[in-house]
């Protein structure tokens, strides 16, 4: 019988078509510039069936103009309402008029730092006043001119901000990577956006570097373990042990070589113990252009699952 062993990461393929697509799009938020849609419920005026209405218009205005995403980020987008007036109109049956200013914010979430701000007049008519109020935000068009220099504004500064900020990132990165927290080094280095060139070349050659150490540690563990267990068994029940250890470890880690080794006594003693064919087959080590893609693709998959792990974010916005 024939198995074959599978490098670690390669498990992070194997997810049902719809997980598959949704990590994608998580993972397609990195490199890029991304602002989350945020909505304190408990500071806004709406009516509560008017709320994930506003939430899904920020939504659309950070991806209608190409910055919108799944994964959160510390800059964020998000609005203030206020009621300009609020009428009865003289038709039969009478209806509510509200005339709203809604005042949308883009800003760096964590620490406060408002960025870029416009406002925009509309107006409902509804039977109920929550439905003159969800009408009047219907109204808001995502693809107003109106949030064109908004957004350019809000890119803009938070181009700066990574700019100014790179290196403390970076340096932030290469801490966590010493303390084995190799995932969120990863995760912090890969929030950073393509567009801030030298930061990001940067960025990325770390995390080249916490990625290998990363693979060489994780590997080391797999490898001693299984060694462990071998060298307490040597039968087939600790072979069977062994190997599935064996298969997580990297093709491209430092202790690769003396996993295969180890493979190889594995199967001469099982022949040995019982003339039974050990065809266990570690992975074969891939060409330079192959892992620096499959290293791309595993950050990224790190990234997305180290952003679903962070605690609940509290975000600053309380005076905007």
């Amino acid at each position: 019988m024939k198995r074959l062993f599978c490098i670690a990461f390669l498990s992070l393929c194997i997810f049902s078509p719809l997980c598959a697509q949704n990590n994608e799009a998580a993972a397609d938020d990195f490199g890029r510039i991304v602002l989350t849609s945020y909505l304190d419920a408990s500071r806004t005026v709406i009516p509560k069936n008017a709320y994930h209405l506003l939430r899904n218009k920020l939504s659309q205005i950070s991806t209608k103009n190409g910055i919108g995403g799944s994964v959160p980020q510390r800059f964020i987008i998000t609005a203030n309402v206020n009621v300009i007036s609020k009428d009865i109109t003289a038709t039969v049956p009478a209806m509510n008029a509200l005339t709203l200013e809604t005042t949308f914010y883009i800003g760096d979430g964590i620490d406060g730092t408002l960025f870029s701000t416009t406002s925009i007049t509309s107006k409902g008519v509804g039977e109920t006043e929550d439905k003159a109020f969800i009408a009047a935000l219907k109204a808001i068009k995502p693809s107003s001119s109106e949030f064109g220099s908004f957004i350019e504004t809000g890119k803009r500064k938070i181009i700066e901000y990574y700019n100014a900020n790179g290196d403390i990132y970076i340096a932030k990165a290469q801490t966590l990577a010493k303390e084995e927290r190799y995932d969120d080094a990863i995760y912090m280095l890969m929030c950073i956006p393509e567009v801030c060139k030298d930061v990001y070349t940067k960025a990325m050659n770390e995390v080249s570097v916490i990625y290998t150490a990363k693979i060489n540690s994780e590997s080391a563990k797999y490898l001693a373990e299984a060694e462990a267990i071998w060298a307490a068994g040597m039968d087939y029940s600790s072979a069977e042990k062994a190997a599935r250890l064996l298969s997580k470890v990297h093709p491209n880690a430092s202790c690769y070589n003396i996993a295969l080794s180890l493979s190889k006594k594995i199967a001469n003693r099982v022949k040995e113990l019982d003339a039974r064919e050990w065809q266990y087959q570690l992975n074969e080590q891939k060409n330079e252009h192959a892992e620096q893609m499959a290293q791309i693709n595993a950050s990224k998959e790190i990234a997305v699952a180290q952003a679903k792990n962070q605690p609940q974010t509290v975000y600053k916005v309380y005076w905007w």
